[in-house]
C-alpha cells in the first residue's frame, strides 16, 4: 500500500460541504487547533510539537491509554494525533475507546512504515486519516490534522443544516408545533401498529372560537399572538408520549396514544378550562379570554384507515361548535359507526352516540 497523503483524502462530496469548508479553513488557521498528541517517544513529541506550535496550534502530549483518556475527560480538544505503538497498549485500542466516548472527534493514526494493515484497520475503526511515520512525517501530520478538522466541521455543518431542514418540514413556522402532514404521518403509523393489537388512542381537533372576530377587531399580529399562546398551553398540557400540531388556520390537533374513553373525557374537560382561563400575556387587555371547541374521537380498537379517524374527529368538533362553543364532545368510533349504519346514511352529530364533557351549551 502506498502512503496515502492526507490532503488527498476525499472530502464531503456535495457543493454544500465544499462551501461550508471555506470559513472552517480560515477559522482553523486563524484561531489554531487544540491537539491531543498520544505518543510513545519524547523525541517524536518534540518534532511534532514544534511544527504544530509554529502553525499556531496548542499541543497537549501524553504517553499511553490512561493519560490519553484522562486528558480527554479533563479538557476539550479539536483533534487527536494517535501513535499506534504505545507504552501500555496499541493505538487501535485507544481509538476504540475514543470512538465510544466521542464518535465525531477527528483522530489521525500515525503508523510505522510498512504497517499498511494497521492503517486499514484504523480507517475501518473510524480514524479520520493516517500518516506513515517516515522522515519529515511531522509536516504531513500537521496537514492531516488540519484537514481532518476542516472535514469534520464541514460534515457537522451539513448535518446541522439537514436537521434544520427536516425540522422545518415537520413543523409549523408560526407556532413551532408539528404541522398537519407530520401529524397525519403519526396517525397512519399508529393505525398500522394497532393492526390486530387492539391499541387504543385518541385524536383531538380543537378550534379557536370566533377567531375571525379577533383578527378583524385587532389585526393579524394579535391573532398570531393568540395562536402562539394556545400552542404553548397545548404543549404544556400533554404528556411526553403525546403529540400536538397546528392542523391549519385556527385549528389544532392532538394525538394521545394509550388514552381510552375516560381519559379522553378528562383531557377534553381540562383542555377547555386551561385555554379559557389564560389570556395571551401580550394582549390580555384587548382580547377577551380565548375559548376552544374540542372534538375528540376515541379509537378503542383497530381503525380501518386514517380517513375514518379524521371523519369522526371532525364530526365531534362540529357537534361541539353546534352546542354553543367553549365545550368538548367525545365520541367512540365503533359506537358512532354503528349508529350511522343503522340510519344507512352518513351520521350527523346528533345521531352518533356522544359524550359531552365540560363547558356550557
Amino acid at each position: 500500500m502506498k502512503h496515502r497523503r492526507a490532503e488527498n483524502v476525499p472530502t464531503a462530496g456535495s457543493k454544500l460541504a465544499h462551501h461550508s469548508m471555506r470559513p472552517s479553513r480560515a477559522r482553523t488557521r486563524r484561531c489554531g487547533l487544540r491537539v491531543l498528541l498520544v505518543e510513545d517517544n519524547e523525541d517524536h513529541v518534540m518534532l511534532v510539537r514544534g511544527v504544530l506550535e509554529r502553525k499556531g496550534h496548542t499541543v497537549t502530549a501524553v504517553f499511553g491509554l490512561r493519560p490519553a483518556m484522562t486528558a480527554l475527560a479533563k479538557q476539550e480538544c479539536d483533534v487527536v494525533a494517535l501513535d499506534y505503538q504505545l507504552p501500555d497498549t496499541t493505538g487501535l485500542e485507544v481509538l476504540d475507546k475514543i470512538r465510544r466516548r466521542d464518535p465525531a472527534l477527528p483522530v489521525v493514526m500515525v503508523t510505522a512504515s510498512g504497517s499498511e494493515q494497521v492503517a486499514v484497520d484504523a480507517l475501518k475503526q473510524g480514524a479520520s486519516d493516517y500518516v506513515v511515520k517516515a522522515p519529515g512525517y511531522e509536516r504531513e501530520l500537521a496537514r492531516a490534522l488540519e484537514l481532518s478538522v476542516e472535514r469534520a466541521r464541514a460534515e457537522a455543518a451539513e448535518a446541522a443544516l439537514r436537521a434544520e431542514l427536516e425540522r422545518r418540514a415537520r413543523t409549523d413556522s408560526l407556532t413551532g408545533l408539528l404541522n398537519r402532514e407530520e401529524m397525519e404521518r403519526l396517525l397512519k403509523r399508529e393505525i398500522q401498529r394497532a393492526d390486530g393489537r387492539h391499541r387504543v388512542f385518541c385524536f383531538v381537533l380543537a378550534d379557536v372560537d370566533l377567531f375571525k372576530s379577533i383578527n378583524d377587531a385587532h389585526g393579524h399580529a394579535v391573532g398570531d399572538a393568540v395562536l402562539c399562546h394556545i400552542a404553548r398551553v397545548l404543549r404544556r398540557s400533554i404528556r411526553s408520549s403525546d403529540s400536538v400540531a397546528r392542523w391549519g388556520g385556527d385549528e389544532f390537533a392532538l394525538f394521545l396514544p394509550g388514552t381510552g374513553r375516560s381519559g379522553a373525557n378528562a383531557f377534553a374537560k381540562r383542555l377547555s378550562g386551561l385555554v379559557s382561563e389564560l389570556a395571551p400575556a401580550c394582549c390580555a387587555e384587548i382580547v377577551s379570554p380565548v375559548t376552544l371547541s374540542v372534538g375528540v374521537v376515541c379509537v378503542p380498537e383497530v381503525a380501518s384507515d386514517l380517513a375514518v379517524v379524521l371523519k369522526w374527529a371532525d364530526t365531534a368538533l362540529y357537534a361541539a361548535k353546534a352546542a354553543g362553543r367553549n365545550n368538548a364532545k367525545v365520541l367512540v368510533v365503533r359506537e358512532a359507526a354503528e349508529a350511522g349504519a343503522e340510519q344507512n346514511r352518513s351520521p350527523r352529530p346528533d345521531q352518533a352516540r356522544m359524550e359531552r364533557s365540560g363547558g356550557e351549551d
